[in-house]
Order: C-alpha cells, then structure tokens, then sequence
C-alpha cells in the first residue's frame, strides 16, 4: 500500500502542476477582480476631479438597472478607472480587526464588486478630462458608490468618490433557484434577501394558477467570513452574503404548470412581496411524456455593461444564458456541472451570477455540481490540493444552490424516465471512498423499467478528454481507473464532464475500446457508455491534442452546452448546441427495448436451477394448462365472409348510467354451422392488418389479424346445443369498459385454423375513457394509502386527481402520477405480438396524512376459464362476502396469469375491483408476472409471456424503490415480501434486504412478523418438490432459515404450488414444538424440515421455529401432493381457499385456513405469548454459555 500511495500522490501532483499551467496558457486567466491591488491603494483626493452618478434605484420595484456615471480629472491617464463599491462606505472603518495595521490612511480592504476604465466608452477621454461611464447595477442589499482611480489596477490612488445611491428596498427577496427536492413530487425554492429571521419570517405562496393558493415557511442560512477557508474570500473578496431562504413545495401534482411567489412577513404585520414566478412540476418517475433536460458546465458569469473586461475572462457566458432563455420554453431541468460563476473567493460574484441564470433557475430546476472553482482550498479535505475557490472552500455553492444530498456535493435525483447520478469530482471517488459506495448504490437503484435512461454527471473528467493528452491518460488521472467498471455492470448510457473548456464526444467505450461501430444512432444492446465533454459554457476555451483519437467521434472548440430528450421508453436523443446560434453541430439518438438493458444472468448460476426445475416446469404444463387465448392461432385467419352468414350484438351504447360492466347478447347465424365454429370478442373493434405493427412479417392472405381476441366462446355454448343443425345461436357476453370499442367475429375452423366468417356492428361504452378499477395499497409510511386506478386519459388530456375526506367533511384533492407503455417496453411474444393491447394510462394518488385504521375468471363462461382457473371467482367472492371482516389482503404472485395477453390485466382489476377499492390489495411478484429469458429474472423460461413485470409492476403499486420485494407495517403485523423471481441467496442485494427488514421490526409494537414469498423458499410436500427430494424451491430455505431463526419469523407464506399445506414450527427439516393449532410464546423456528414444537392447534410460550404455509389454491388448476407425507406437514388440503390472520392484541393471533367453495374454516391454530417470549434466545441464535448450559 505504501508503494502505491508514494506512487500515486506525485503523480497527482505534478498533474496538478500542469494543468493550472496549461490553464493560464489556454487562456482561462485570473479572476479580474484579483487584478486590483487594492490593499495598496494609496490618499490622493483632488479638489477638482469629481465623479457623479444618476439616477435613484428599484423605484418601480426593479432589481436591476442601468445608471450613468459623468466623471471629471484635470490631469487624466489611459489608466485612469472606475470602481464601484458595495457597501458604499469603503474606507478603513469596514476592514475587519484582525487585518495588519497600515500607515496610510484611509486604506481600502474590501474589492469593488466591478470597475471599469475611464476611457472605456470616451475615447477622448486623456484629452478632456471628462468622460460618461454606463453601469448596470443589481439589488445586492447594500448602497453603491463609484470611485475614481488613478495609477492603474496595480498601483491604485483614490482621486474622487461619487455620491451614495440604493435601491428603493435592498432587503427585497430576490434571484429564486429552483431544485428537484427528496421526491419526485417536491420542487425546492432558494433565494437571497437582506432580511433577518428576527426581521421577517420568510415563506413561498404558491399553487396552480387561479386556485387557492398556500404559504409554505422557508428555512434562513447564512455565514461570516469565518467560515471561509482563505484569501481572497476571507479579506478583500469578503462580501456580506445576505440571508438565503429555502422553502419546499411539497405533495405536487405531476407535470402540473405552478405560480409562485417570494415573501417576508415583518413583524409589524406587513408583507414584503417579490413578482409572480412560474414553473412545471416533475413528471411521475417512469412517466411517458417529452422530458428535455439541459447539461453542462463552466459558465461563469459576465458583465453586460461590458466591466470587469469579462470579455477577456468568460466570453461565452452570456451566450450561453441566452439560448437557454429563448428556448426556455423546451427545457424542463438544467444540470449546470460545476465551475458556477468563477467568483474565485470574491463573493459579490454570486449575486451577479444568480441574477444572471434568474430567468433559467426560476422556472425550471437548475441542479449543480461542485467543481474546482467552487471547492478546492489546501488543507480543507479537497481532493485537489489547490486554492482554487479562492478560500471558498464549497461554502457559498453549498449555501447559494440546494441539492438534495445529504452530505457535500454527491447526490442521485430522478426525473420521469431519467435517474441521474451526480458525483463530486473534488472528493476521492476512487474504489473502497465513501463517493465509490454512494455511486454504486446510485446506478444500482435506477429501476430501468421505470427509468430506462441513466446517466453519470460530475466536474472533472473521469471519464475520456483528448485535452489530457499531455498527461498522457487522456482523462483525469485516476479518474475512470475505478469508475468504468460501474458504468459497464449498470449500463450507464452517458457520463457527462465538465472542467475542460470544450465539447467532445466519444464513442460507446469501456477500457480505451470503442465497443460499438454506429456513430449517430444506436439501437439494441450498447455494450459500452457515451462519454461527452461538456465544460464549453462561457470560460476561455481549452485546446485539444495533437492526436486524433479513435474514440473521439467530434470535437468541437467552441462554447455550447449538450441537451437530451426523451420522446419514451425507447427513444433518447441527443444534441450539441452552439451558445453563437443555438443550432444543433452534433447528435445521436439512442433506440432501444427494455430487454437491451436489463442485465443477464449467468448461465453457470442457472445451471443446477434449470436442471432441478425441468420436472416442475412440465408439471405446470401439464396440469395447469395453457393461457386459452394462446391456443387460437391468429396469425393464421383466412378470409372465409360469407353474406348470408351475421353477428349482431345489442345494446349497440352501453354504461349509459355509469355502469362500468354489462351483459350484452350476441345473435349469430351461419349457412354452414359446424361445432367448432367460436365467436371472438374484440377491442378495438377494428382488427383487420392495418391495426398491425410495421415490424410484423408482410403475409400473402389478406387480411391477416395480428391481435388476439380479449375472449371468445363457441357457437354451441350452454343453451346453443342445437347450433351445429339450425346454423343459429343467441349468446351472452359480459364486457367491461376497457377504454376502446368492441366488435364480434364469428370464426369456422376452430381454434387452430380460424377462418374470418361475418363481423358485428361495433359497440361501445358511454365514456370509454372513464376511470376505473381503483386499487388501494399501502403507501410508504402507516398513514399514506395510494389509490392506482385505470383510464383512458393522457395527461395532455386531463389532470388526475383523487378527492378524499372524512365523510362528510370537506374532502381534499390530490394529484396522481401516471404511468404507461407501449409495445417495445415488453420483452416478448405474445406480449409484443398478438398479445399486445393499449393498456390505456395508470394513476397512482398518494393520500398522506392518514388518521388512525388469487386469479381472475369470466363470469360469462367465455375463454373455456374453467378448465384454466375454476377456482378464482369462488375466492374472490368469498372475499367480497366476507369485506367487512378484512383490512388488508396480500396476492403473492400469479395474479392474472395474463401470460403476455394484456386485455387480461383489464379483466383481473375489474374482477377484484369490489376488494381493492375498499382494503389494501398488496402484491408480490411471481414467475407468470416476471420471467423471462435474458432479462435478469433468476429463471431463465418464458412464464410471464413476455410481460418481464413491466404490466405488473405499473398496474399495482407496492411501496419499493426497486422491483417486487418490500416491507410494509400494518397495526400490530409487520411483512416482509419477498421477490422469488429474483436471487434472494446469501451475499445477494435482495438477502441483505430481507436481513434488513426483519431487523428493522420492533416486536414490542410489531409482534407478530410475518414473510412471504411467491415460490416456496420454505417447505411443501407438492408431488414434483417431493420427486425433487428438497420439498421447497431448490436452494430455497438454504440461505434464509437462519434469519427466519434469528429474527424469529412467525409465519411464512407461500404460493406457487397450488394446494394448502401448513407445516409444524420448523427449523432444519425438524419441527421445534409439539403443539399442532395452539402456539404459544416465541415460535423459535419456521416450518421447514424438522418441527420444533408438539403442539398442533394452539402454541404458547416460545415456539422455537416458524411457521411455513402454503397458500397457492386461490383459484389455478391444483396441484397432487407426494405420495409421502412428511412428519412436519400437519394439514394437506388439495382444493381452493384462502388464508386469514385476525391479530386480537399483542398477545393473540388466530390463523385459519378457509375453502373457496363456502367460505368455511378447515384448519386453524392459535399463538400466544408475551413480549419476552420473542425476546428468548432459540436454536442458532442464543449466546455461547448459553448453549453450553
């Protein structure tokens, strides 16, 4: 280690060395101020030079003006100057007591905020002596004053002061920044103003525009020149910085149009007000809708009055701010990457600099990065040992602009499809750095279904410049050393830099290799990240090396700035703009499926899997059935009309009274009836090729249908046994509203050769769009529920709202997010192909604030759902019946078994729609939601017909940050879900979740703690696990048992298999108690292998194990049990039911097993026990001396 840090810290260094030189031979300069000697200036007063300035300040309410300053010297030089000084007082009374006593007296300690040569604008200037001077002033909180100097910027001498003018209010509250809060749903506003907490009271009113509006209260920082970390910033930089207020907007609706604006209420009563502001609300994470985000770096600030010879220094600056403006209207979000306004230690710089983005940062989101510029001090913990900051040392970016991090400059923000991972170039990041944990964790949370565009930002770069060619490593040193290897395992699209004053773009790299041959668009699987150079905002510009890299796709010396816009899911573009025209010099689109980016197994993982799971995969083929829509084969429909054959469905309008379900009868007749002959329903009623998407293989029979049906039903249904000889039939149909016509189609040839024989006159719903099925959920803290519903409506179209209350009470509205996809987001057949159908829009409103408290079927007899699921309409009425007995269900996976038929989805949230719009309808993910082959799911087959969970996923909300697995408190239960469909085995990211959650219980409040999972990670005597010989998933119960152990887990619940089956508590294939429906005390072990208690229907006291069931019989074709029934398996029941857990206090749980066909119970047990029962040690988890005693 020592030889490596000897190593590597001179190179640092000797790096460092070069770049401030190559720096000031680029051009980049000093800071102008710091060109003023001004600790030198000398008393040189003349009675006949004057300086005057006009007129009084901000008496309309402006903050900002110009004024005009006439100036006389009898004895004038070319190096005569101006300076403007704020406060106006500047003599030596203002220096601070610790500055080194001087003998000329008054001396000056304090910089002037800009200056200007007397002969700027009047050349005759050295001949007349007189001159006339334009400044344009902003409000900073203080008076002004203009000096006359003489003897240059070096060698300066007071000859004359002006008079003192102000605006009319200094205090007013000014330059508000936006910023993207903690949540997608909370937008943060800072600004500055002269007023003291013990002044005013700060706060924001806002709402939507014409509507009541609220006042939010702002949080007041300051600091002292005690707080800086050097010269100039701590002397002749130093500059009152005024109070900065931040105020949060919280609970907002999603893509909504806000006003606001800033106050201060005195303490006498009265209001200081600042004008009317405007922004848009974030979209929802993993919204579709046009996102347009903004990004680069090194802008500075400048003059436009032409002082401070700023055009010297930061030429592009103003440039660059004013595209922006003019295309305000097609930004959403800015990321400005470091290097800010070059203040370098002279802190009036940042008030000019935020009056300079106002137009921007007021009214979108301006998100920054900490540079070199802003950060880096000597002996500060800069990564850098420079002074670059000018003894800034990060204070004034960190107080000026919000981020939302909670420590330092770092931090990942998500905006609708993109999550942004913002590192701190001026920190070490490098492997095993606090930065490198935080950025891992970063990419690793993005949730690429939701949002499939990632993206890296930070300062300097880490990443690939061609300006570092002297160095020799074309980047940073060190920089990507540590970094590439995340950006490849995540899949990082673009990483963008800033620091180097320019653009260049590369190509997809990873290791010095470009890894993809297209230049302006790539489509499918990348295989490597973009890295962009974007440091060209407004600071002298930066010469590229002699080489021409092959990795280096376009360069461009210029001044610009990048900007990305994500059309959807699949679509992202890129472009380089010039700050001189705002016209596009570079691009590339990005087009790609979700299937691209999700990461893959590894073969080797699945390996023992797969071979384990072969016999269980063909039981499921064999007994549960195919999905009936996929038996007909639609693809292979020829045209067979027949004019004498007809479908007519009536009523032709239905929901005319708001019905969102409702029967309609279907009369057919047929020349030529034969028993196979079906009627299919479908929706859109327009099913003919030219519904079919331009990817699909061109047919010679025309029309081909590419759509499947939403069901069907043959004509000799029921009542119709006499079809096949009279050639008529009368069928009945229940639709539901599904946000789209319907049309009938009588079909000869059965399934497997569907030949098109007559089409219905369409029908429709009174309002197809209406929104429908809501499902509760429980929200991400005990008092929050979320309401997710299904409409036809965009939100271009409308806004969704949820209006709750007490009843009543005056109810309260609350925005809801919305969510959908389109075909390219799903991984496969029949999800892409015949499967696919618009799933219409999904909202999601979050109520906050609370006070304390299985499958689908047709009713109708259609889709032949009797030999697929018999038993799901018998459950979910036993659970209607039974409502007001239930406050929360859980449906741990397999919940439609759409298998990529997505009409299905519909018909499933209509179905359990009189449950899930009164009680909490929890979800888990199962293999029929998310497997599919190459998509990361931990089996490798095709269960969930190429849904790959997006439809699960978007159509039932669960309170995680990422895929199916979270925790969720209800009273006195706490849960911890699990997502079998991922790897959930020891050193996994999901087991240390699952370590987390059942930890993180508090039994004294919690007693009762409860795990459950879709496939069986516990035990079940199922015939094909019994073949298998484990009886459970195979390395299931492997790694978890000893948590279930350690933490004590009452129950554990699974579904999958499809029967009941209860175990006795169990801990390594050994029950733990002899009780049988009785458990009292700790449970002490889950039921697995071995019991660990005797009793059977009442356990009390420590019960050493858990408790494994499993419920999979809520309605899908059962399953066998193995011929041998192991000694843990205490009741076995192979028919449909449900589960109920009733919690009568700390103390008591009642458990019972109920039937689908009657609702009755068949098995039960109860536990009772104390607190301290839970607190007894048990098998793996009691102290040594403890098990020696």
């Amino acid at each position: 280690m020592e030889s490596f840090l000897s190593l590597k810290v001179p190179l640092i260094l000797l790096f460092l060395v070069h770049c401030v030189a190559a720096h000031g031979r680029h051009g980049v300069g000093e800071q102008p101020l710091s060109k003023i000697a001004i600790h030198r200036a000398l008393y040189a007063l003349h009675e006949n030079a004057s300086i005057k300035v006009e007129p009084v300040l901000g008496t309309k309410g402006e903050d900002s003006q110009w004024v005009t300053v006439e100036l006389k010297h009898p004895e004038p030089s070319q190096d005569d100057w101006v300076a403007v000084f704020s406060p106006a007082n500047f003599n030596s009374s203002s220096c601070p007591d610790d500055d080194e006593p001087r003998q000329q007296a008054p001396y000056i300690c304090s910089a002037p905020i800009k200056y200007k040569f007397a002969n700027d604008s009047s050349a005759g200037y050295t001949t007349t002596g007189k001159a006339t001077l334009k400044f344009q002033l902003i409000n900073q909180r203080a008076d002004f004053s203009f000096a006359l100097f003489s003897g240059g910027l070096s060698n300066p001498k007071l000859l004359a002061v002006s008079n003192i003018i102000t605006f009319a209010n200094p205090k007013a509250p000014l330059y508000p920044r936006l910023s993207q809060g903690k949540s997608w749903n909370e937008m943060t506003v800072t600004w500055t103003s002269g007023y003291n907490i013990n002044e005013a009271v700060p706060f924001v009113e806002w709402g939507l525009k014409g509507e009541s509006q609220t006042q939010s209260p702002a949080g007041t920082l300051t600091f002292s020149r005690n707080a800086m970390c050097g010269a100039p910033a701590r002397t002749v930089g130093w500059r009152d910085p005024g109070f900065i207020h931040t105020s949060f907007l919280k609970e907002l609706w999603p893509n909504t149009p806000y006003t606001y604006k800033l106050g201060h209420r005195l303490f006498n009563g009265s209001f200081i007000w600042s004008k009317s502001y405007y922004f848009k609300s974030s979209p929802y994470p993993g919204e579709d809708s046009l996102q347009r985000v903004v990004i680069f770096g090194d802008m500075g600030k400048a003059e436009r009055d032409g002082s401070n010879e700023y055009s010297n220094y930061q030429p592009g600056s103003l440039n660059t701010t004013d595209q922006l403006v003019n295309d305000l209207n097609n930004i959403d979000i800015v990321f400005h990457i470091g290097d800010l306004p070059y203040a370098n230690g002279y802190i009036s710089q940042w008030d000019q600099f935020t009056s300079q983005v106002e137009p921007i940062a007021s009214a979108v989101p301006y998100m920054i990065g900490s540079g070199n510029h802003e950060r880096d001090v000597p002996g500060t913990g800069s990564f850098y040992d420079t002074n670059d900051s000018g003894g800034e040392c990060g204070v004034l970016a960190e107080t000026m602009f919000y981020v939302p991090a909670e420590n330092r400059a770092k931090y990942s923000t998500d905006y609708g499809m993109f999550h942004f991972c913002i590192a701190d170039s001026e920190h070490d990041w490098r492997e095993g750095s606090e930065q490198y944990k935080f950025i891992e964790k970063c990419l690793a949370s993005a949730d690429r279904q939701k949002q499939p565009w990632l993206i890296f930002a930070a300062h300097r770069v880490l990443g690939y410049s061609s300006s570092y060619w002297e160095d020799g490593s074309y980047g940073e040193p060190m920089g990507r050393e540590s970094l590439q290897k995340l950006w490849q395992k995540y899949k990082v699209d673009i990483v963008f830099f800033g620091h180097i004053h320019n653009y260049e773009r590369t190509c997809p790299i990873y290791q010095n290799q470009c890894v993809n041959t297209e230049r302006s668009h790539y489509s499918g699987t990348v295989n490597g990240t973009i890295n962009i150079v974007v440091g060209g905002g407004g600071s002298h510009l930066s010469d590229f090396g002699p080489v021409q890299t092959s990795w280096s796709l376009f360069r461009d010396s210029n001044y610009g700035f990048g900007k990305l816009t994500a059309f959807n899911h699949s679509s992202l573009l890129f472009e380089y703009k010039r700050s001189s025209d705002g016209k596009v010099y570079d691009s590339f689109t990005i087009s790609r499926d979700y299937r691209d980016v999700e990461k893959k197994m590894e073969k080797s993982l699945l390996l023992l899997v797969l071979l384990s799971l072969l016999g269980l995969a063909l039981a499921h083929t064999n007994g549960f059935g195919e999905q009936p829509l996929s038996k007909i084969a639609i693809h292979r429909t020829t045209l067979a009309l027949d004019n004498n054959a007809s479908v007519i469905v009536s009523p032709s309008l239905v929901g005319l009274k708001g019905e969102d379900t409702e029967w309609v009868t279907v009369d057919l007749v047929s020349p030529n009836p034969s028993s196979d002959d079906w009627i299919g329903v479908f929706s859109p009623a327009k099913f003919n090729s030219s519904t079919c998407p331009p990817e699909n293989d061109p047919k010679q029979q025309t029309p081909y249908i590419c759509s499947s049906p939403i069901k069907y039903m043959f004509a000799n249904h029921e009542s119709n046994s006499q079809y096949a000889s009279t050639g008529k039939a009368s069928l009945r149909f229940q639709l539901i509203n599904q946000r789209a016509d319907f049309s009938f189609a009588l079909f000869s040839g059965g399934l497997a050769n569907p030949k098109l024989v007559a089409v219905s006159n369409f029908i429709s719903f009174d309002n197809p769009k209406a929104p429908l099925y809501p499902r509760l959920a429980q929200g991400k803290s005990w008092n929050e529920m979320t309401v997710t519903w299904t409409s036809g409506y965009d939100i271009n179209e409308a806004v969704p709202i949820v209006e709750w209350g007490r009843q009543g009470e005056t109810q309260s509205r609350s925005p809801a997010a919305t969510l959908t996809f389109d075909r390219t987001s799903l991984c496969g057949s029949p999800a892409r192909t015949v499967g696919w159908r618009d799933p219409g829009f999904i909202h999601t409103g979050t109520l906050t604030g609370l006070a304390i408290s299985y499958l689908k079927a047709e009713r109708d007899g259609s889709n032949e759902y009797s030999n697929y699921q018999p038993g799901s309409l018998n459950t979910t009425d036993q659970l209607v019946n039974d409502l007001n007995d239930i406050d929360i269900v859980f449906h741990i996976g397999d919940i439609t078994y759409a298998n990529g038929y997505i009409s299905q989805w519909d018909q499933f949230t209509s179905q359990v729609e009189p449950i899930a719009s009164k009680v909490p309808y929890m979800i888990a993910s199962g293999n029929h939601e998310r497997d599919w082959p190459n998509t990361g799911s931990f089996y490798d087959k095709t269960d969930s017909g190429g849904e790959c969970g997006v439809l699960a996923e978007t159509m039932f909300y669960v309170p995680a940050e990422n895929r199916a697995k979270y925790s969720t408190n209800y009273g006195m239960f706490h849960f911890c879900i699990a997502d079998t469909e991922h790897d959930w085995r020891e050193g996994t990211e999901q087991y240390k979740f699952i370590e987390h959650c059942l930890a993180s219980v508090d039994r004294q409040k919690q007693p009762w703690l409860i795990f459950a999972a879709h496939r069986v990670l516990g035990y079940s005597s199922d015939y094909y696990y019994g073949l298998e010989g484990a009886f459970e998933e195979p390395m299931g119960r492997e790694s978890l048992q000893k948590l279930w152990q350690k933490y004590k887990v009452d129950l554990a619940f699974y579904g999958h298999v499809h029967n009941y089956e209860r175990s006795c508590p169990i801990y390594q294939n050994q029950c733990v108690k002899s009780g049988r429906s009785h458990y009292s005390g700790p449970v002490d072990g889950t039921i697995h292998n071995q019991c660990v208690k005797s009793g059977r229907s009442h356990y009390s006291g420590p019960v050493d194990g858990t408790i494994h069931v499993v419920v999979g019989g809520g309605g899908s074709h059962l399953s066998t049990f193995s011929g041998v029934t192991p000694r843990w398996s205490l009741y076995r029941d192979y028919d449909y039911g449900f589960v109920k857990l009733t919690a009568f206090n700390h103390s008591s749980l009642l458990f019972e097993y109920k039937k689908s066909s009657d609702g009755k119970v068949y098995d039960s047990f109860t536990i009772a026990r104390e607190y301290k029962d839970v607190l007894a040690c048990v098998h793996d988890s009691c102290a040594p001396t403890t098990l020696a005693s």
